[in-house]
């Protein structure tokens, strides 16, 4: 009987968010009326606030701002991932197309500038997103996997930025960045090094990391030159862009071609 009734009340919850994300995509947040999700819902008005303290609750429950939101999760959970794995979790998951009840965020936002509550849940729940990054930052750092390019707070705030940017191009339609450069972007802001040793100190991960970092940006390096001398650019001019004497740029030549 109490699994029953347990059962049954996840289940009139979670169809009653369901019916909110589509009464509040069709209608608009301030048109909805809370008797009108109840009833899509198949639930009594009485039913919705067992569950919810008002349409307001509802709608922070729509858009995951009760608790921590997917993406964040996928942070969290990559930190414990090898970089190669991770580094495609958490790209795949900004590149990912948004469902409707992410798209609802920008409807709230718009509504945030007109109502303070509506405003102080959306702060609450960004802080609960910058927290949860920046934990799983810190968890990659002490482990020796990533050496972020930029302090704690300014990368959790770039992120949820490129976050809500991605949401804005996909409700106009425009073009969006492919997989492959979000990836790169991620790899370019967490720094991350390569396959960490077995029980391999923090500190001397860390070393490994930069140590990984400095390659690969050394190969990209040298694919510059390159390309710069393949299309005609002479060795001294070369050389004088990337800071090395044009002997030097004659090796790297040489030696990668």
């Amino acid at each position: 009987m109490a699994r029953a009734t347990v059962t049954n009340r996840t289940s009139s919850r979670r169809a009653l968010i369901d019916a909110a994300v589509e009464e509040f995509a069709e209608k608009g947040y301030e048109a909805t009326k809370v008797s009108d999700i109840a009833e899509r819902a198949g639930v009594t008005t009485g039913a919705l606030y067992a569950h919810f303290e008002g349409k307001l609750d509802l709608l922070m429950a729509t858009l995951g701002l009760t608790s921590v939101a997917d993406f964040w999760q996928k942070v969290g959970a990559a930190a414990t991932l090898p970089w190669s794995e991770a580094r495609v979790e958490l790209s795949r998951s900004l590149a990912q197309k948004p469902d409707a009840r992410a798209l609802l965020l920008l409807d709230t936002i718009v509504l945030a500038r007109r109502d303070e509550e509506v405003a102080t849940r959306i702060r609450a729940g960004m802080h609960t997103y910058v927290e949860v990054l920046k934990k799983a930052t810190d968890a990659g750092v002490q482990a020796g996997v990533i050496d972020p390019a930029l302090a704690t707070g300014d990368l959790a705030s770039l992120f949820a930025a490129l976050t809500f940017g991605l949401l804005v191009l996909e409700c106009v339609g425009a073009d969006r960045p492919s997989h492959e450069a979000l990836a790169l972007l991620t790899d370019l802001l967490l720094q991350a090094g390569g396959a960490q040793q077995d029980e391999e100190p923090g500190p001397l991960a860390r070393i490994r990391s930069r140590s990984d970092v400095a390659e690969r940006a050394r190969d990209r390096l040298h694919a510059a030159i390159n390309d710069a001398a393949a299309d005609g650019y002479s060795l001294r001019r070369i050389g004088a862009a990337a800071g090395v004497s044009h002997e030097r740029v004659r090796q790297i030549i040489t030696d990668t071609t």
